[in-house]
């Protein structure tokens, strides 16, 4: 089957058809986005700074990183910092990208959720302070191919951890009827809140990278964002504004990643050199 068909077999058979039905749909990508943190973005996390901090060279041990932890040296308490803290933001972000994203990777089919983490590297990078060429932590630890390509492992593992538990997620929880449906309702008002606090200071402000951000690819991702409302709306009210959204939401989908993935790539190779 080709990659046309998959996307068309996507479109005429979205995952909701009501308003309750959307609520669950942005419930179960914001549970799968905070379980995928987490262990991805906490955990994981924490395993790439053992892996780099290992591999550094003994000058380095006992040295203290950019955001306050010691080489070489595994604390529980900046463990559960890191899991908890770091791992619910980078859940909530990567929650928000994937319900913008997912309509318009369905041309990826059983490769959406690498698809997914590949453009997270291409603008959450850009976007966070992990590939920051400033960073001193890459001075401190040295290795500096091992950690850009562990820092690349880790966003396309999230992507497809993602992917995963969004299918998990999607087919255990409960339906809309009966009570869950205003469950669903809270969770979805509740996430897109946190979504509005938390999205613009990431896509746009100096602050979460210390650096200047890739605003012409963070502006591809808010066009990609109403491409998916518009999708979403035409979903529960069928009109002819479909053709619109896909518009929207594929040219959102290619600014975002190609920029994106401009910078990052810069970004990378000026760390390693």
């Amino acid at each position: 089957m080709s990659r046309m068909s998959t996307a068309a077999r996507d479109a005429a058979s979205p995952p909701f058809r009501t308003w309750f039905g959307l609520a669950r749909h942005i419930s179960v990508a914001g549970l799968a986005g905070l379980v995928t943190g987490l262990l991805v973005g906490g955990v994981g996390g924490r395993l790439f700074m053992r892996i780099a901090g290992a591999a550094a060279s003994d000058a380095a041990q006992g040295a203290t990183t950019e955001a306050g932890f010691t080489v070489g040296q595994i604390t529980l308490g900046g463990t559960l910092g890191l899991v908890v803290f770091v791992g619910v933001f980078v859940g909530i972000m990567g929650a928000v990208m994937y319900l913008v994203f997912r309509p318009w990777l369905a041309w990826t089919g059983r490769w959406r959720g690498v698809a997914f983490g590949m453009l997270l590297f291409s603008v959450g990078s850009a976007t966070s302070d992990v590939l920051n060429p400033d960073n001193i932590d890459f001075l401190i630890l040295g290795n500096e191919v091992l950690v850009v390509g562990t820092i690349f492992a880790l966003f396309v593992g999230f992507g497809a951890f993602m992917e995963w538990m969004f299918g998990i997620l999607n087919r255990r929880l409960p339906t809309t009827d009966g009570s869950s449906r205003w469950a669903y309702a809270f969770l979805s008002v509740l996430g897109a809140g946190l979504a509005g606090l938390t999205a613009p200071f990431l896509l746009f402000s100096r602050q979460a990278c210390d650096c200047n951000p890739p605003v012409i690819a963070s502006a591809f991702v808010v066009v990609a964002a109403l491409g998916t409302l518009l999708y979403w709306w035409q979903v529960i009210h069928p009109n002819r504004y479909s053709a619109i959204a896909t518009t929207l939401g594929l040219g959102g989908l290619t600014g975002a990643a190609v920029l994106g993935l401009i910078r990052a790539v810069s970004d990378a190779l000026e760390v390693i050199s």
